[in-house]
């Protein structure tokens, strides 16, 4: 067999790799079954900030029954300074990096609002 009539046998599988080269990493980005880092590490914080949320929203639950306060009562835009000050000293007893003291404050109201 001459290189002519094997470049012309071979021609469909090169046509075919060299597709599959640059359509693959298309069609996985875009239906999302490759993730980047930085994707990654913004999934990892969220779960760590609603992770956080969660123990602190339980500690003020705790708090506000040891003073014999109803959950309700903090509810609403007009309770949120007392709502804020439950927050502040649950956030007080939970270990976390400073960086989500913020964010986790933040989830916290808004899971008692």
């Amino acid at each position: 067999m001459a290189f002519n009539q094997r470049v012309e046998a071979s021609k469909p599988y090169i046509v075919g790799f060299v597709l599959g080269l640059i359509a693959a990493p298309i069609i996985a980005f875009s239906a999302g079954w490759v993730s980047t880092s930085g994707a990654r590490a913004s999934a990892v914080e969220n779960a760590r900030v609603e992770t956080l949320a969660g123990i602190c929203s339980s500690s003020v639950g705790r708090a506000a029954a040891a003073q014999n306060a109803d959950l309700a009562t903090l509810k609403g835009y007009d309770n949120r300074a007392k709502r804020e000050e439950f927050v502040a000293a649950a956030i007080a007893d939970i270990q976390m990096p400073e960086e989500l003291v913020k964010k986790v404050s933040s989830g916290c109201n808004r899971t008692l609002a």
